[in-house]
């Protein structure tokens, strides 16, 4: 009787797990900044942010955190830019992308590396990390990493 009980509650949990979804690591990327104020020492700029969602399913989320950080062109060094968390109801429709504007505070210090490498290359790196938290259909915390280039042109 107990090896019978067993193979079903076996059965259960296997046919339970066999339902819930497969859940796929959204992605996300820059897709771009605007110069939302100045003043004598720094500003804000709006980055634009895009979360994919590679699922079948949509999800909500309930925010996200970020990490930007910028690559220094002559030693090819990593700084942290800014990081933060924005809490905020996201929602995403499966294979749907969505753009997210962060407000970033700088001073004019912290972006004198990037604005050489704009002049000088035309181009700096960056990296984006961080996390989004689900809640539906799954919570899940899920982390994102995603590494791109700013041209004079355009992000890619």
């Amino acid at each position: 009787m107990r090896r019978i009980a067993g193979l079903l509650l076996l059965l259960a949990a296997t046919t339970v797990a066999g339902c819930m979804p497969k859940v796929e690591r959204p992605q996300v990327w820059v897709d771009g900044a605007r110069l939302a104020s100045i003043g004598l020492s720094g500003g804000t700029v709006d980055v634009r942010l895009s979360v994919y969602n590679p699922n079948r399913f949509a999800f909500e989320a309930s925010g996200l955190t970020y990490d930007l950080d910028f690559e220094r062109p002559e030693d090819e060094e990593w700084f942290d830019f800014t990081e933060g968390e924005l809490d905020r109801k996201l929602s995403v429709a499966a294979g749907d992308t969505v753009e997210v504007v962060v407000p970033v505070e700088f001073t004019f210090r912290d972006l004198g590396d990037v604005v050489r490498g704009l002049m000088d290359r035309g181009s700096f790196d960056y990296r984006v990390s961080g996390s989004v938290a689900l809640e539906g259909p799954v919570r899940r915390v899920i982390p994102y990493r995603h590494t791109g280039t700013v041209t004079t042109s355009g992000v890619r």
